[in-house]
C-alpha cells in the first residue's frame, strides 16, 4: 500500500536543508527523511480535505435544496462529513494493512516493536495529522460534537503528532487510527437524518451497522490492544515522555468515551427498533 511522493525535479534542491526542532526534515544531500515524508502527507491532506470541505457549500445545493435551508451550524457540519468518509475509508484501511498484514510491527528484530516504523505508517501519520487539523478547526468554531468530541480530537491529533515527530508507537497509534472503520456509518446517518430519510428503511439498516461496527471497532478491538500493550510494557519507558503520557492516559480516555457514545447508540438503536416506532413508521408509510 505504499504511497509515492511527487515533487517537481530539483525542488528539494532549491528548498536545501530543513529541520523542525531537531529534526531534519529534508537532509543536507536533499533527500527527504520519514518524518519529511509525514509533513508532505500532512500538507497533502490539509490541502485536500479543506477542499473537500469548502466546495461542500457549494456542491450540496445542486442535489439537495434543503441545504439552504438548514442553520450555518448544520450547514458547516453537513461540508464536514464528505471529508469524514474518505478520510475514515482510508485510514481504516490504511491502518489495518500496516498493522495486521505487514511485518515491520511483529517479525522478530532487535528493534523493540514500540520503537518500529514504515514508510506506510509515516503516510497514514502524516494523512490523519492533516485531516485533523482542518477537523479541529471547524470543531472548535462551530463546537460541534461537544466538550467530549473537543477530547476526543485534541488527543486524537496529539497522537499522531507526537508518534510522527518522536518516531515511536506507531504501531499503537495507528491500531486506534483503525477505530475510524465506524466514522462513514455515522456520517451517513447525520446526511440520512438532515436528508429527511428517518423514517426510510436505509436509515434503519445504517443504525445496525452503526451498532455492530461500534461494538467490534471501538469496544472490542481494545481488549487485544490493551493485552498486547501490556505484554510489550517493558518498551514503553524506552520511549519519549509525552509519547508514554499519551499512550497511558489518551488510550484508556478514548475507551471511556467509545463506551459512553456506545450508551447512547444503544438506547438510540433501542428506540428505532421498538415495536411503537416501527408501528408509527408503518403508519406514516399507509
Amino acid at each position: 500500500m505504499t504511497l509515492h511522493i511527487y515533487l517537481p525535479d530539483g525542488l528539494l534542491q532549491m528548498i536545501g536543508e530543513v529541520k523542525l526542532l531537531d529534526k531534519a526534515l529534508i537532509t543536507s544531500d536533499a533527500k527527504l527523511t520519514p518524518l519529511g515524508g509525514c509533513t508532505y502527507w500532512a500538507l497533502v491532506s490539509l490541502v485536500l480535505f479543506t477542499l473537500v470541505y469548502k466546495l461542500s457549500r457549494y456542491t450540496t445545493p445542486l442535489f439537495f435544496k434543503g441545504y439552504e435551508q438548514m442553520t450555518i451550524h448544520d450547514q458547516r457540519d453537513w461540508d464536514t462529513r464528505p471529508g469524514n468518509i474518505l478520510f475514515s475509508a482510508y485510514v481504516a484501511y490504511g491502518s489495518i494493512h500496516a498493522v495486521m498484514m505487514e511485518d515491520p510491527f511483529w517479525s522478530p528484530g532487535p528493534q523493540p516493536m514500540m520503537k518500529r516504523t514504515s514508510s506506510d505508517s509515516y503516510a497514514v501519520l502524516g494523512i490523519s495529522i492533516g485531516f485533523f487539523l482542518m477537523e479541529m478547526a471547524v470543531t472548535i468554531k462551530y463546537w460541534m460534537g461537544g466538550t467530549a468530541m473537543i477530547i476526543h480530537h485534541l488527543g486524537s491529533l496529539a497522537s499522531v503528532l507526537c508518534a510522527a515527530f518522536f518516531g515511536e508507537g506507531h504501531c499503537a497509534t495507528l491500531w486506534m487510527l483503525s477505530t475510524e472503520f465506524t466514522t462513514p456509518f455515522i456520517a451517513f446517518r447525520y446526511l440520512l437524518e438532515k436528508g429527511g430519510l428517518k423514517s426510510h428503511p436505509i436509515y434503519v439498516i445504517n443504525g445496525i451497522a452503526i451498532l455492530v461496527s461500534w461494538t467490534v471497532a471501538r469496544l472490542a478491538t481494545f481488549v487485544p490492544f490493551f493485552i498486547v500493550m501490556w505484554h510489550h510494557r517493558d518498551q514503553i519507558p524506552l520511549m519519549n515522555p509525552v509519547v508514554q503520557l499519551l499512550l497511558l492516559v489518551f488510550a484508556p480516555t478514548l475507551a471511556v468515551l467509545n463506551t459512553y457514545w456506545y450508551t447512547k447508540i444503544v438506547r438510540g438503536a433501542v428506540k428505532v427498533l421498538s415495536p411503537q416506532k416501527r408501528t408509527k413508521r408503518g403508519a406514516k408509510s399507509d
